[in-house]
């Protein structure tokens, strides 16, 4: 699944991101999409990023890199 960081960069599993409320770096382990539309895959909270508890909408990441 591809969805899109807050800086409109795609971003999908494996890609390292920043969480910009906290500056906490991680890789994307997961996206949790099943039946949503892609606005609401963005706004939702239905990332994993790994070593970070909880899930994350990609409005709140911004992408590091390319992976």
């Amino acid at each position: 699944m591809r969805t899109y960081d807050r800086n409109r960069n795609p971003i999908s599993t494996g890609s390292r991101v920043m969480i910009s409320g906290s500056g906490q770096t991680g890789v994307i382990k997961a996206i949790h999409a099943d039946g949503l539309s892609a606005e609401k895959v963005r706004r939702e909270k239905t990332v994993e990023v790994e070593g970070c508890d909880g899930q994350y909408a990609p409005v709140e990441l911004i992408r590091l890199g390319l992976h």
